[in-house]
């Protein structure tokens, strides 16, 4: 396990710096044979899949502050948007990487036969848009309510960030009301087609 953490706080602390670390570079940062880092990690996509694993462990304590939720459900989607902005643009460099690592994992299954698929991403988001809407559970028909879930996960998280970076062009804080904006939206649209 120390070498497993070794590595992959290496990774972290490259990444962080702008790199986009080989296995050989990782190995070099972490003190460790290039050999034994490919038996951790036999490809950049499994380092990167662990990398945004661990990462995703710390957002904001999750999914401990989930808990600490408040107020309506407009409110409660907000503050998990924030929390997880809050996070990622603090570590913008890793999260593109996770991503990269995610869009890699998809292409590398392509032909793949859809049973032996192993997942590109992880649930991590969809559940803590789950936890903050819950309280529309019993406002909303359950498709409309996972209709609303499925809808809120586009507007936070990674993705959204490069949307939000990239294509609009807005600073982090922009970024973070923006999606806050639509996350909001789309509760009252849901809320307002249900009567």
């Amino acid at each position: 396990m120390r070498t497993r953490e070794a590595l992959i706080t290496a990774a972290l602390e490259l990444a962080r710096n702008g790199q986009s670390p080989s296995i050989a570079e990782v190995a070099e940062a972490a003190k460790v044979s290039t050999a034994t880092a490919y038996r951790y990690f036999p490809n950049p996509q499994s380092l990167w899949a662990d990398m945004a694993t661990r990462q995703a462990g710390f957002v904001g304590g999750y999914p401990d502050f989930l808990d600490r939720l408040s107020g309506d459900v407009e409110e409660r989607i907000v503050q998990v948007v924030r929390e997880v902005c809050a996070f990622q643009f603090a570590d913008e460099v890793v999260w593109r990487g996770v991503l990269r690592a995610t869009l890699d994992r998809w292409f590398n299954q392509v032909d793949v036969v859809e049973a032996e698929k192993v997942p590109v991403r992880g649930v991590t988001r969809l559940e803590m848009a789950r936890h903050a809407l819950a309280p529309l559970r019993d406002t909303l028909s359950d498709e409309r309510w996972e209709q609303l879930v499925h809808a809120v996960t586009m507007v936070f998280g990674v993705e959204a960030i490069v949307s939000m970076r990239d294509t609009c062009g807005l600073d982090p804080e922009a970024a973070t009301e923006t999606m806050c904006w639509a996350a909001r939206a789309l509760v009252r649209a849901a809320v307002a087609e249900a009567g």
